[in-house]
């Protein structure tokens, strides 16, 4: 990828940013944050409603963003590229989108930051039917895998194969609409297809037996699902988006403590008309706790060390090419656990 000429100076005030976010005053006690005038923010998601999006749903229904002061206007996706894209470009203060994507958005040039990562491991993956003869990534050449063009996987599919000594052009690599891709493959038109494997494990194992490879386990532990921002929103809005950010990690760390039910009836009432439903939000947020289960961190709390080594992989994949400096790709100062946890009640 060519390198933008004015990432050098957006870089600069990024660092600038980020330390002027420790000093962001934040309002101690929910009822200081309902006396002021509500400050309001743009959220662009990835996808429609699903696992991911519990503490998001649960933080309006509960009231939580307007305890802390903000008005939030969350607008449904198609895609983490496209979302990445959005807030880059400006036309959304914050996004929820796969934090790879944002790191290829930000090493391109698009004016965007991770603030949060609420994975520890990445679920990105292949499942691949059990009677097609699968039992190595090898075994996957002359094989129809299909994906979604536009979704976060899409730059990575290339790279991950190079890297573990396989030509893409051996395999039949199919786009097909996120809402086609699980019929399409349990129907029997695809060997395997790359997706986030806890999510769609359960549905296709009804109709075809199934197993997977996580990218992860082979060589690419990608930054997962978090919250982005464009960063002349954080220039202008950075106390805001501070407080946004730490509802939504103590909104997390709700939901982690066994509150998982009621997130799901809130994501149910936020999007009634959602391809889902309370029992299958649990049953996605069951099979993903152990990929969001960290070392008892504050959620959302990101490494500084562990994004260096990631950005390396990314960079030694072919992924990027920019620089590999953290700072040029994520600001940590935004999730302060004591103002999350003082709005949420933990």
């Amino acid at each position: 990828m060519t390198r933008h000429s004015f990432l050098s100076g957006r870089f600069g005030r990024r660092t600038l940013l980020a330390g002027l976010a420790a000093m962001l005053p934040l309002a101690s006690i929910p009822g200081a944050a309902r006396a002021q005038d509500l400050d309001p923010l743009t959220m662009r998601l990835e996808w429609t409603a699903f696992v991911a999006h519990l503490p998001l749903h649960l933080a309006v229904e509960k009231g939580w963003f307007k305890d802390a002061g903000l008005d939030v206007m969350i607008e449904d996706g198609n895609g983490s590229t496209t979302t990445v894209n959005l807030v880059g470009t400006g036309q959304f203060d914050l996004g929820h989108a796969a934090l790879s994507s944002a790191a290829v958005g930000a090493a391109a040039g698009l004016d965007v930051t991770a603030l949060a990562s609420y994975m520890a491991k990445s679920p990105l993956g292949i499942i691949y039917a059990e009677d097609a003869g699968i039992e190595t990534l090898e075994d996957l050449k002359g094989k129809t895998v299909i994906y979604t063009p536009g979704s976060f996987e899409t730059p990575f599919i290339e790279p991950f194969f190079k890297m573990n000594g396989i030509d893409p052009s051996d395999i039949e690599l199919v786009g097909v609409e996120a809402s086609a891709k699980i019929s399409s493959y349990a129907t029997g038109n695809a060997d395997a297809f790359i997706t986030t494997v806890p999510g769609d494990m359960p549905h296709v194992e009804e109709e075809r037996d199934s197993d997977y490879f996580l990218f992860a386990d082979h060589g690419l532990n990608l930054p997962a699902f978090g919250i982005i921002a464009n960063t002349d929103s954080l220039a202008d809005k950075g106390d805001a988006i501070k407080r946004f950010t730490s509802v939504v990690s103590a909104a997390w760390e709700y939901i982690l403590d066994g509150h998982e039910q009621e997130a799901a009836e809130a994501v149910m009432a936020q999007r009634p008309d959602a391809p889902t439903s309370v029992e299958r939000l649990v049953s996605e947020f069951n099979l993903n706790k152990p990929y969001y289960a960290g070392d008892g961190a504050f959620p959302g709390t990101m490494s500084v060390e562990e994004w260096a080594t990631v950005l390396e992989e990314m960079k030694a994949a072919g992924i990027i090419d920019a620089s590999t400096d953290p700072a040029d790709y994520i600001a940590t100062t935004y999730n302060d656990a004591d103002y999350g946890r003082s709005i949420v009640g933990q």
